[in-house]
């Protein structure tokens, strides 16, 4: 939680300094003036506008952190809690605070709870299928590294709130020899070997194959985990049929909600799926003083 928290007060940070909060003439407007109201202490609430998951405890701590830092200290009461569901006008939380605090904030903090509720919203649904598929092994669901620079901590922890498994952080985080790294290489067997001679102990060697004849490569070359790339879902109940005890096979490739269904075969292990973090449908949320 620490370190969200502290990935969420920059991106909070760098949503004010774009915003150039200082010459917010709007607020200046309200506040100054003979006729402007004095500063006064104000209570705002956070509504959900859509169905969703709920996935920004740790902005809601940075930001009463940063607040009180840039003094104007902002006092949160939350009424929902990471991974919970969001129903149309539930109140999520109440700010109260300085009329300039609670609108210089306001815009910067619902844009990136709006994207994180929409990441755990879209891997929620996923995972509520694949838990409900009767099979006896469940594949799990995972996001990948398509994520914007900077905001992985963000997608990442979102995709997890949402009932997802992590796959990789980053490119230290494991070894995923994919089809480039095959084609420089050379071959699935060269590549698997050089893999060996590099990895860390405990780290699993996983290769990327395109069809049926490489998976059959990859297995005698001793990958640990092998992924299917763009496989159909009778290309998998295919490679599911040679699959030793010992590999774990992950299916990856224009997976979604619409069509996640027909991929959840008995034996696949992993579902990896991009969308959840390269393509999110962010919730809607409002404040209202």
């Amino acid at each position: 939680m620490i370190t969200l928290v502290h990935s969420w007060k920059k991106f909070l940070s760098l949503g004010l300094e774009e915003d150039s909060f200082s010459f917010d003439w709007t607020a200046r407007a309200l506040l100054s003036g003979n006729k402007a109201p004095s500063e006064k202490t104000i209570t705002a609430r956070l509504i959900s506008k859509s169905n969703g998951i709920w996935a920004a405890d740790a902005g809601l701590k940075a930001l009463e952190i940063l607040s009180a830092e840039m003094g104007m200290p902002l006092q949160i009461k939350t009424f929902v809690r990471d991974g919970e569901t969001l129903e149309v006008k539930k109140t999520i939380c109440e700010w109260t605070g300085s009329a300039s605090s609670v609108l210089v904030f306001e815009r910067t903090f619902i844009n990136l709870a709006a994207y994180c509720g929409g990441i755990a919203t879209q891997t929620n649904a996923l995972v509520k299928k694949s838990n409900s598929a009767g099979l006896k092994n469940a594949p799990r669901i995972t996001g990948t590294r398509k994520t914007l620079p900077g905001y992985r901590e963000l997608a990442i922890q979102s995709t997890l709130i949402g009932g997802a498994h992590p796959h990789r952080f980053n490119l230290s985080g494991g070894l995923l020899l994919k089809e480039n790294h095959i084609a420089a290489a050379g071959s699935i067997a060269a590549a698997v070997a050089n893999a060996k001679s590099v990895a860390p102990h405990l780290l699993k060697i996983e290769i990327e194959v395109k069809n049926i004849t490489e998976l059959k490569e990859a297995v005698s070359a001793g990958a640990e985990v092998i992924m299917l790339d763009n496989f159909s879902p009778d290309q998998v109940r295919e490679a599911v049929k040679l699959k030793p005890s010992n590999v774990l096979f992950e299916v990856s490739g224009g997976i979604n909600e619409s069509n996640i269904d027909q991929y959840l075969i008995e034996g696949l292990d992993v579902i990896s799926v991009g969308s959840i973090t390269h393509s999110v449908k962010s919730i809607d949320l409002s404040l209202l003083v």
